[in-house]
Protein backbone atom coordinates (compact mmCIF):
# COMPACT_ATOMS: atom_id res chain seq x y z
CA UNK A 1 0.00 0.00 0.00
CA UNK A 2 1.78 2.91 -0.96
CA UNK A 3 -0.08 5.68 0.62
CA UNK A 4 0.03 3.77 4.03
CA UNK A 5 -0.64 7.10 5.81
CA UNK A 6 -4.33 7.44 4.73
CA UNK A 7 -4.67 3.81 6.68
CA UNK A 8 -2.87 5.09 9.97
CA UNK A 9 -4.87 8.69 9.67
CA UNK A 10 -8.02 7.03 9.32
CA UNK A 11 -7.37 4.53 12.28
CA UNK A 12 -6.48 7.37 14.84
CA UNK A 13 -10.18 8.66 13.61
CA UNK A 14 -12.27 5.39 13.92
CA UNK A 15 -10.83 4.97 17.28
CA UNK A 16 -11.56 8.67 18.17
CA UNK A 17 -14.92 8.06 16.39
CA UNK A 18 -15.61 4.51 18.75
CA UNK A 19 -14.51 6.30 21.41
CA UNK A 20 -16.92 9.07 21.40
CA UNK A 21 -19.60 6.66 20.63
CA UNK A 22 -18.95 4.20 23.63
CA UNK A 23 -18.71 7.46 26.02
CA UNK A 24 -21.80 9.32 24.34
CA UNK A 25 -23.60 5.53 25.32
CA UNK A 26 -22.43 5.79 28.91
CA UNK A 27 -24.00 9.39 28.97
CA UNK A 28 -27.15 8.92 27.25
CA UNK A 29 -27.92 5.46 29.00
CA UNK A 30 -30.31 3.12 28.63
CA UNK A 31 -34.04 3.24 27.38
CA UNK A 32 -35.50 0.48 29.49
CA UNK A 33 -38.54 -1.01 27.10
CA UNK A 34 -40.47 -4.43 27.11
CA UNK A 35 -37.64 -5.99 24.85
CA UNK A 36 -34.72 -4.71 27.27
CA UNK A 37 -32.55 -1.95 27.20
CA UNK A 38 -32.31 0.14 23.62
CA UNK A 39 -31.20 3.37 22.37
CA UNK A 40 -33.11 6.35 23.91
CA UNK A 41 -33.61 9.57 21.86
CA UNK A 42 -30.62 11.43 20.68
CA UNK A 43 -28.31 8.53 21.11
CA UNK A 44 -28.34 7.15 17.80
CA UNK A 45 -25.55 8.74 16.66
CA UNK A 46 -23.82 7.39 19.17
CA UNK A 47 -24.97 3.77 18.96
CA UNK A 48 -23.97 4.30 14.96
CA UNK A 49 -20.52 5.38 16.09
CA UNK A 50 -19.85 2.45 18.53
CA UNK A 51 -21.03 -0.34 16.08
CA UNK A 52 -19.72 1.08 12.94
CA UNK A 53 -16.30 1.77 14.02
CA UNK A 54 -14.57 -1.49 14.69
CA UNK A 55 -15.18 -2.52 11.38
CA UNK A 56 -13.08 -0.76 9.26
CA UNK A 57 -10.69 -1.42 11.55
CA UNK A 58 -10.93 -5.03 11.90
CA UNK A 59 -10.73 -5.03 7.98
CA UNK A 60 -7.48 -2.92 7.88
CA UNK A 61 -5.80 -5.65 10.68
CA UNK A 62 -6.98 -8.63 8.38
CA UNK A 63 -5.71 -6.66 5.47
CA UNK A 64 -2.31 -6.18 6.93
CA UNK A 65 -1.82 -2.82 7.06
CA UNK A 66 0.48 -3.19 10.12
CA UNK A 67 2.36 -6.53 9.31
CA UNK A 68 4.85 -5.15 8.14
CA UNK A 69 5.86 -2.62 10.10
CA UNK A 70 4.28 -2.10 13.79
CA UNK A 71 5.15 1.99 13.92
CA UNK A 72 1.99 2.45 12.23
CA UNK A 73 -0.08 1.16 14.48
CA UNK A 74 1.06 4.11 16.82
CA UNK A 75 -2.17 5.81 15.15
CA UNK A 76 -4.64 3.74 18.03
CA UNK A 77 -2.91 5.64 20.85
CA UNK A 78 -2.73 8.55 18.22
CA UNK A 79 -7.11 8.32 18.55
CA UNK A 80 -7.65 6.70 21.72
CA UNK A 81 -5.72 9.29 23.73
CA UNK A 82 -8.21 12.10 22.75
CA UNK A 83 -11.36 9.50 22.50
CA UNK A 84 -10.44 9.54 26.11
CA UNK A 85 -10.08 13.26 26.93
CA UNK A 86 -13.62 13.64 24.89
CA UNK A 87 -15.17 10.56 26.83
CA UNK A 88 -14.28 12.72 30.34
CA UNK A 89 -15.39 16.07 28.40
CA UNK A 90 -18.93 14.64 28.07
CA UNK A 91 -18.76 12.96 31.85
CA UNK A 92 -17.01 12.38 34.90
CA UNK A 93 -18.82 9.44 36.46
CA UNK A 94 -17.51 6.15 37.16
CA UNK A 95 -19.07 5.19 33.40
CA UNK A 96 -16.58 7.54 31.29
CA UNK A 97 -13.41 7.02 33.64
CA UNK A 98 -14.02 3.12 32.91
CA UNK A 99 -14.20 3.96 28.82
CA UNK A 100 -11.42 6.88 29.02
CA UNK A 101 -9.01 4.08 30.31
CA UNK A 102 -10.49 0.99 28.30
CA UNK A 103 -9.49 3.16 25.22
CA UNK A 104 -6.30 4.27 27.08
CA UNK A 105 -5.47 0.64 27.89
CA UNK A 106 -6.27 -0.27 24.03
CA UNK A 107 -3.91 2.64 22.64
CA UNK A 108 -1.38 1.39 24.75
CA UNK A 109 -1.65 -2.47 23.97
CA UNK A 110 -2.52 -2.62 20.31
CA UNK A 111 1.18 -0.83 19.34
CA UNK A 112 2.89 -3.08 22.18
CA UNK A 113 1.56 -6.33 20.96
CA UNK A 114 1.99 -5.66 17.54
CA UNK A 115 5.48 -5.19 17.98
CA UNK A 116 6.04 -8.05 20.10
CA UNK A 117 4.47 -10.25 17.23
CA UNK A 118 6.94 -8.90 14.25
CA UNK A 119 9.32 -11.61 12.52
CA UNK A 120 11.91 -9.17 13.89
CA UNK A 121 11.09 -9.67 17.61
CA UNK A 122 10.00 -13.17 17.04
CA UNK A 123 13.56 -13.87 15.63
CA UNK A 124 15.61 -12.56 18.79
CA UNK A 125 13.60 -14.17 21.08
CA UNK A 126 14.33 -17.45 18.76
CA UNK A 127 18.17 -16.24 18.96
CA UNK A 128 17.75 -16.08 22.42
CA UNK A 129 15.79 -19.13 23.74
CA UNK A 130 18.61 -21.04 21.03
CA UNK A 131 21.52 -19.13 23.34
CA UNK A 132 20.28 -20.03 26.68
CA UNK A 133 19.73 -23.43 25.80
CA UNK A 134 23.18 -23.78 24.47
CA UNK A 135 24.50 -22.27 27.60
CA UNK A 136 22.62 -25.05 29.68
CA UNK A 137 23.81 -27.76 27.41
CA UNK A 138 27.36 -26.30 28.42
CA UNK A 139 26.68 -26.22 31.76
CA UNK A 140 25.61 -29.59 31.94
CA UNK A 141 28.64 -31.01 29.99
CA UNK A 142 30.73 -29.03 32.54
CA UNK A 143 28.70 -30.68 35.41
CA UNK A 144 29.68 -33.56 34.14
CA UNK A 145 33.17 -33.73 32.89
CA UNK A 146 33.46 -32.81 37.08
CA UNK A 147 32.09 -35.43 38.27
CA UNK A 148 33.54 -37.83 36.04
CA UNK A 149 36.87 -36.47 37.06
CA UNK A 150 35.75 -36.94 40.87
CA UNK A 151 34.74 -40.19 40.30
CA UNK A 152 38.06 -40.88 38.58
CA UNK A 153 40.08 -38.89 41.72
CA UNK A 154 38.11 -41.38 43.87
CA UNK A 155 38.32 -44.92 42.06
CA UNK A 156 42.32 -44.00 41.79
CA UNK A 157 42.38 -43.04 45.49
CA UNK A 158 40.14 -46.27 46.42
CA UNK A 159 42.10 -48.61 44.19
CA UNK A 160 45.27 -47.37 46.20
Amino acid sequence: MRAWWVGVVLTAGLVLWFGWGLAGMVSVGCDWGPKGCGVPEGGGKYFTAFMAAPWPLGIMIKAGLFRRDWRRTLSYPAGAVPGAAVALGMGTSPGHWIVASVLVLFGVLVPWLTWYNTDEAREVRRQERERRAQEERRERARVRRRERRRERRRSRSGAT
